[in-house]
């Protein structure tokens, strides 16, 4: 008879532990949310993740680039580019080179969208622009949030079967408690315009 149970306990231990796995390991994820259209942007990233954000300077019309990493579920502000001396000027950088280190932490980031493709983060060599969530003037939250696996792993699941037949779909993390539909964008998860 105790042969018998051998199986039965195996699988048993293998899903008490497949469970804990799923439950206690985190997957971060990088959010760009419209707060005028409640749309949401995520991006799964490393927990220390190098991005940046890109915009033209709105008094200076320059280009500039901050320097963020992913540490300890913020964001970290670790440098500032530009090779405006205006720019440099405005943001109290007294040196006149083209990289400024700087040491910032951020739970959140808001930032109001812009007109074209002039902002927007560079996330692994790839581009998302503002304009891709929002229209001019929207208010955008940049935040980091990390969820269990095993939730991350269904919602994929969910969105991978509805996405084929290009379906809106309900997803239960909603934001403040609305519930909202998701749409494929490229290879992140976005809500779509309403």
């Amino acid at each position: 008879m105790r042969k018998k149970n051998w199986p039965l306990l195996t699988v048993i231990g293998f899903l008490i532990v497949a469970g804990g796995v799923l439950f206690w390991k985190k997957v971060t994820l990088l959010q760009l949310e419209n707060l005028d259209r409640k749309t949401t942007l995520e991006i799964r990233v490393s927990p220390t993740e190098p991005f940046s954000l890109f915009y033209t300077h709105s008094i200076y019309l320059e280009p500039v680039i901050e320097e963020f990493r992913i540490k300890d579920e913020t964001i970290l502000l670790e440098g500032v580019r530009t090779k405006s001396p205006g720019v440099m000027e405005y943001y109290g950088f007294e040196e006149v080179k083209e990289y400024h280190p700087v040491s910032k932490r951020f739970d959140v980031i808001n930032l109001k969208c812009g007109t074209g493709e002039r902002q927007g983060l560079i996330v692994r060599e790839k581009r998302i622009y503002l304009s891709e969530i929002g229209e001019k003037g929207d208010r955008i939250r940049l935040r980091v949030e990390s969820v269990p696996l095993g939730s991350y792993l269904f919602d994929e699941f969910i969105k991978s079967r509805h996405s084929r037949e290009n379906a809106c779909l309900p997803v239960g993390r909603g934001i403040q408690g609305k519930s909202k539909c998701l749409k494929k964008l490229d290879s992140c998860w976005s809500l779509p315009r309403t």
